[in-house]
């Protein structure tokens, strides 16, 4: 599957859901992080690339390299794109998830702010709660309507904030962004008062939502300037009651 580099890689640049997907077995960890490995490639171009142009170009090559696997199509080698064939060939995975993905990551390459919150909202939506919603079909444990990637999408562009505000959020309050997401994670908490043992890989990583969300509410938190830093046994201890108790934990901050 993936090179050790690769996952050295991911392991740095996407630590939270690396360690949630520690939680499935050998076979269902490597798929995972074939996906994250994925979705890191696309979430990265904006750092890559000087102009818009350079970064639709990067975007289209991932979405020929959808089509090459979708028509059956010999798929261009790479380290990245020859695993997630194999990994979504044998999942079954719907098409249109994948391309939703891919469209929902070149929007941050657009230089114009959202319009308004249900904007931010249905980006979060198209990304890490697309994103969310594959990771559970490669567990065998799909779960509909459920906003929990999308709130964990709100509450990474709030702690993003000092970045974004003059760009993608400039329309949007902080205060606003955290509502958000602790309301989309609380009725998610109510959907699903339990999480499945084949859920949890895809699905732990959320738990740290609150304590992000309430170190964000601090009143003398600046959003402009400051950021929220866990450390690594910090998170995993939240990680491990998670997935012990099956139960993900209140938000009581929004």
């Amino acid at each position: 599957m993936l090179t050790q580099s690769v996952k050295d890689t991911l392991k740095k640049a996407d630590p939270d859901r690396y360690r949630a997907a520690m939680f499935a077995d050998e076979t269902l960890r490597e798929k995972l992080l074939v996906l994250y490995a994925f979705h890191y490639e696309l979430a990265k171009v904006p750092e890559l690339v000087s102009e818009p142009m350079l970064g639709a170009i990067r975007y289209q090559w991932w979405r020929d390299c959808v089509d090459e696997i979708y028509t059956s199509k010999a798929v261009r080698r790479h380290e990245i794109a020859t695993p997630l064939a194999d990994v979504l060939r044998e999942a079954d995975m719907p098409r249109f998830w994948l391309d939703r993905l891919i469209d929902g990551r070149e929007r941050d390459i657009d230089p114009r702010p959202f319009g308004d919150m249900e904007a931010a909202r249905q980006y979060c939506q198209d990304t890490s709660g697309q994103l969310m919603q594959i990771a559970l079909k490669l567990m065998g444990a799909e779960l509909e309507d459920v906003p929990l990637g999308q709130a964990w999408g709100l509450t990474g562009l709030a702690r993003g904030y000092r970045f974004y505000h003059d760009g993608m959020l400039k329309n949007i309050k902080f205060q606003d962004i955290c509502m958000a997401a602790g309301q989309d994670y609380n009725s998610a908490r109510k959907v699903m008062p339990k999480i499945s043992s084949a859920a949890m890989p895809a699905l732990a990583y959320s738990a740290l939502i609150p304590p992000f969300l309430k170190r964000l509410s601090k009143t003398d938190f600046n959003p402009r300037e400051d950021a929220v830093i866990f450390g690594a046994l910090a998170k995993q201890s939240k990680l491990l009651k998670v997935a012990m108790t099956g139960s993900l934990p209140k938000c009581v901050y929004f």
